[in-house]
């Protein structure tokens, strides 16, 4: 018998037969939502000549807007893309990379933004420098002192996590763009796991440009991140996919706002979702999304102490670096036991085909160090991370 969700979990559609903890991952779109998304495909598919040329930019403004207030951006400074991912790479091909130029990256970065980085910085010429982060982690300052030891005279750029993929730690992302600024370096933040899981005032944190999932923490369907790019590195920022540009529409918006405004014949339903998504799960919470934010956290803090107190394990970083999500270190899991198989931890699949539980077991270091990483969302129990605790416990019982 599995242990039930939490109450609020009535305005989701998750099966009752999986113990669903990992939100983080592709997130979950909340049942009003969906029915709000459906309505948007049922007015495009009753007139979709109407509805392309007559309703969705009036309605696309107001999306922009909505999430350009909830980022605390600076107006006509948000584009919405296809994803985090899609956003790295949009940054990336307009870097103004000059030929020995020194890039900077963790090496913590979610694996699909390293990647990019590698290939377009080896085709410009450039050099990506690694900083390596301590792991565990015992303050917010080693981290800013990994990146300030790591700056030489030929770095430029960095590409820093706000929240890392892996590890669920909340970078001190404030103190590292100031002191990366100091030493003359411009930051780029892959924020995927931002929007929603922290509170963000992009004009005041001081980056050349943030990218940030909508379809994470803010619930809203797949297919929607937020692009925010500083209005100083506006002037000549294209998308991946060019269509329509400032001089063929004639429009009151930003020409960075426009380049990116009609990339050919998109569903657009996702992005039109986020207003909803911000509204429903705003009044899911007396506070608001303060509240959401507040108590998921603190979830995911009471998750980490049982899980650690279940396997003898010590937290990797304060209490201050754990938002909505959190990782504990597998100590006394024997390397050989995590033999990937079609890239998905046999751990991974226990949990799943064995206990129902939908955890990812994720890795640093290439792999020396092995993790389970919670997320907390409003629709999940304490009891579901007691039963995850359980689990990890009967693995290792009976394998080691």
């Amino acid at each position: 018998m599995y242990p039930e969700y939490h109450t609020l979990a009535r305005h989701w559609d998750l099966k009752e037969s999986i113990v669903f903890l990992n939100h983080g991952s592709f997130g979950a779109c909340p049942s009003p939502v969906q029915r709000k998304r459906e309505d948007l495909l049922r007015w495009i598919e009753s007139d979709p000549m109407e509805f392309m040329l007559s309703e969705y930019q009036p309605l696309l403004d107001s999306s922009l807007k909505t999430i350009t207030e909830f980022v605390g951006a600076q107006p006509e400074s948000v584009v919405y893309v296809e994803n985090s991912t899609t956003g790295i790479n949009t940054i990336l091909r307009n870097l103004p990379i000059d030929l020995g130029d020194e890039i900077l990256v963790t090496d913590q970065e979610y694996f699909s933004s390293a990647n990019s980085l590698k290939i377009i910085s080896r085709i410009r010429g450039a050099t990506v420098r690694m900083v390596h982060l301590p792991f565990p982690v015992k303050s917010p300052e080693e981290i800013v002192n990994a990146f300030e030891e790591a700056v030489s005279n030929s770095t430029k750029y960095a590409l820093v996590d706000h929240i890392v993929s892996s590890t669920g730690m909340i970078m001190p992302l404030k103190k590292i763009i100031d002191t990366l600024s100091r030493a003359g370096v411009k930051t780029i933040v892959d924020g995927a796991h931002g929007p929603g899981q922290v509170p963000l005032n992009l004009k005041e944190l001081g980056c050349l440009a943030y990218v940030g999932n909508c379809h994470k923490w803010l619930c809203s369907p797949r297919s929607s991140a937020s692009l925010y790019v500083h209005p100083d590195f506006q002037n000549g920022f294209l998308p991946l996919v060019i269509s329509h540009l400032p001089d063929d529409l004639e429009t009151g918006l930003s020409d960075f706002q426009v380049c990116f405004r009609w990339n050919g014949t998109p569903d657009p339903t996702p992005v039109l979702c986020v207003p909803e998504s911000l509204k429903f799960m705003e009044e899911l919470h007396r506070s608001g999304w303060a509240g959401i934010m507040k108590s998921n956290r603190e979830k995911s803090l009471k998750a980490r102490r049982i899980l650690c107190f279940a396997l003898g394990v010590k937290p990797p970083c304060p209490d201050s670096m754990v938002g909505s999500m959190a990782a504990i270190p597998l100590e006394g899991y024997k390397p050989a036991a995590f033999t990937v198989s079609h890239g998905i931890d046999p751990l991974q699949q226990w949990l799943k085909y064995e206990k129902g539980i939908v955890v990812p077991i994720t890795d640093i270091c290439n792999g020396a160090r092995r993790m389970v990483r919670i997320s907390a969302q409003q629709y999940n129990s304490i009891d579901q991370y007691r039963y995850l605790a359980e689990a990890l416990v009967e693995y290792r019982e009976k394998n080691f």
